[in-house]
């Protein structure tokens, strides 16, 4: 859902100012937006008052920066919840958004993951270890090693272990026997991808 960016960190005080008053030209009068108009008599007085004190801050007096200082907390405040506001009224209507004078937030781009390919499969260092691996996918949140001794079918049993980790060192395992092995990649948003089947002999 399209939302507004109600973060005013990065606007220098003058800016910060200009913005205000652009969200209020562009919510005066807005037919969009007519549930809102009691809350913006409140919003002007913060840009007056905030404007007022801002100029008096040029002088570098300490007392007159810090009324400037409580004057931007108290607009911030109205701008937050202006914007929290109009969010609730638009419910993600993009040209309502935009036509608040509030700034588009970015949206975050899914990371999508993709099949590790082959798992690698080695004899670890003692009798009955078994070594996994895959390569690393970008986006992973975990790794989830899969093996059974038995040949994978539809009702195949996996013994699974989460790990953060692509590589995974299996223990206790029967020398001599034969095991399939695989490897699932969990993303966010619940993405999951495959590896393909590997089998090996443990020793």
């Amino acid at each position: 859902m399209k939302t507004v960016c109600i973060s005013f960190s990065k606007f220098t005080d003058v800016n910060f100012l200009k913005k205000g008053e652009f969200i209020y030209s562009s919510l005066n009068g807005n037919p969009l937006y007519v549930t809102l108009a009691l809350l913006l008599p409140i919003l002007k007085t913060a840009l007056e008052k905030y404007a007022i004190d801002l100029a008096a801050a040029a002088t570098s007096d300490r007392v007159a920066v810090a009324q400037k200082n409580k004057s931007y907390s108290e607009l911030l405040v109205v701008l937050k919840e202006l914007g929290l506001a109009v969010m609730a009224e638009a419910k993600g209507d993009e040209t309502m958004l935009v036509s608040s004078g509030f700034t588009l937030a970015k949206e975050r781009e899914a990371r999508y993951i993709y099949n590790p390919g082959n798992v690698i499969l080695s004899n670890g260092i003692t009798s009955g270890q078994m070594i996994s691996m895959v390569k690393a996918v970008n986006g992973a949140k975990s790794y989830i090693h899969e093996i059974s001794s038995s040949m994978p079918g539809e009702e195949t049993t996996w013994v699974s272990t989460t790990s953060s980790s692509s590589k995974f060192v299996f223990e206790n395992l029967i020398p001599g026997k034969q095991y399939w092995v695989r490897v699932a990649v969990v993303g966010s948003r619940n993405q999951i991808a495959y590896s393909n089947t590997g089998n090996w002999f443990a020793q």
